[in-house]
């Protein structure tokens, strides 16, 4: 039976993801700054933003302690992962131009743990 994407390597689905969050979290502000998009574009709503952090946690779930309890018993991607989605909320409430810097590093910090785990998974399989 075929697997889906996220079950071969759901990693790389995590660290995609972050990565396009963070690359979402610091382009529709100065887009919107240039004028390039409007304020009330789609791009710039809170709830699609909850949407994608909700599919990130998820998928951090699955990767990240699935990987900690099957392979490799390493905590250091679960910290990782924890301390980049508080970024992330801190980002979603903070309004006072700190939004863009909590919500790019925890957007990068989730993509490292992604990576991270990662590697630790290839490196606890070969052996």
């Amino acid at each position: 039976m075929k697997k889906s994407f996220l079950q071969r390597n759901p990693d790389f689905a995590g660290m995609f993801t972050s990565l396009l969050c963070a690359i979402h979290c610091s382009a529709v502000p100065v887009l919107i700054s240039m004028g390039a998009l409007s304020t009330s574009t789609w791009l710039h709503n809170h709830a699609f933003d909850w949407v994608v952090i909700g599919i990130g946690i998820v998928i951090a779930s699955y990767s990240l302690v699935g990987d900690f309890i099957k392979k490799h018993r390493n905590v250091r991607p679960l910290i990782l992962g924890f301390l980049g989605f508080v970024f992330l909320f801190i980002g979603m409430i903070e309004h006072h131009g700190w939004m863009l810097v909590f919500s790019v590093m925890g957007g990068l910090i989730v993509a490292g743990a992604h990576l991270y785990n990662h590697r630790l998974g290839r490196v606890c399989c070969q052996a």
